[in-house]
């Protein structure tokens, strides 16, 4: 069975599906299985690939169950992938009692430990976005009526919100490097500039000095700053071409592509 029955205490669930809502007393939840008594929420990933994560401290306990697909249809807010691909399907059982408003905010952690998991991964998108959420998620949040624990915080402020940040992600996670990332993957030099929208991906497993991987990674995190307006475009770019040049003891060649520059200087040094 993928996912959770539920022996014991009164269940109620608030899900983010297409089809989803609040619904009580419920028997359990899953991915895709049809439950009697339950319901199911849709696995935009294999249902094999099912992590489970459990967090406790002290009172406060939660399960974070994941089926995740983050090699496909990974996009950032406001650009709208070309068709609705892969994804990441959440069950979030709270063992305590709770507002259903706290349920929610649940499912807004939750969908946060998402986007981290992208930051961490550097998952991005084909125009070098840094990726925040998949083209389809479903989250599931069962809080038990039966708990004598009643709690009203689930935001990242509070220990039930942390604890629940740490299990979605880690599951997530888990789930994700299960199912592959998207090519070219990799941390080297030549898969990050790939990423980022330079260059051309590498056609092979790529070794780079770690020195090399380092200031590519620095340099990469100045332009991101300024595609997203943080830094002006004419510092940051001389910025990037002082912190290469220093790096390689040389001018680089002239050119407004400071990452494509860089992509063609590293790729030469390989053999």
């Amino acid at each position: 069975m993928n996912g959770v029955l539920f022996f014991g205490g009164i269940h109620d669930v608030v899900t983010t599906s297409p089809s989803g809502g609040y619904r009580d007393s419920i028997k359990g939840v899953t991915f895709d299985d049809a439950v009697v008594g339950g319901i199911s929420i849709p696995a935009y990933a294999p249902a094999s690939s099912m992590c489970c994560v459990p967090r406790i401290v002290g009172r406060n306990s939660v399960r974070a169950y994941a089926v995740s697909d983050l090699s496909k249809g990974s996009m950032r807010a406001g650009h709208a992938p070309d068709r609705p691909s892969g994804g990441t399907s959440i069950i979030l059982e709270i063992d305590a009692d709770m507002p259903v408003t706290t349920m929610v905010r649940a499912a807004i952690t939750s969908m946060e430990a998402v986007t981290c998991v992208m930051q961490d991964l550097d998952i991005r998108d084909a125009d070098g976005n840094v990726c925040s959420g998949c083209s389809r998620l479903s989250v599931a949040v069962v809080r038990n009526r039966g708990s004598d624990l009643y709690i009203r915080g689930t935001g990242k402020h509070s220990k039930m919100g942390q604890i629940i940040g740490e299990a979605v992600y880690e599951s997530v996670k888990r789930s994700a490097l299960i199912n592959g990332l998207p090519e070219p993957y990799g941390f080297d030099a030549l898969s990050r500039l790939a990423r980022a929208g330079a260059g051309n991906p590498p056609s092979r497993d790529i070794v780079t000095d770690p020195r090399v991987d380092a200031m590519v990674s620095a340099v990469i995190s100045v332009m991101d700053g300024v595609r997203w307006g943080l830094i002006p475009s004419d510092a940051g770019t001389s910025t990037a071409r002082s912190m290469i040049e220093s790096f390689y003891g040389e001018p680089l060649p002239e050119g407004d592509d400071v990452l494509a520059l860089l992509a063609d200087r590293v790729a030469s040094d390989i053999p």
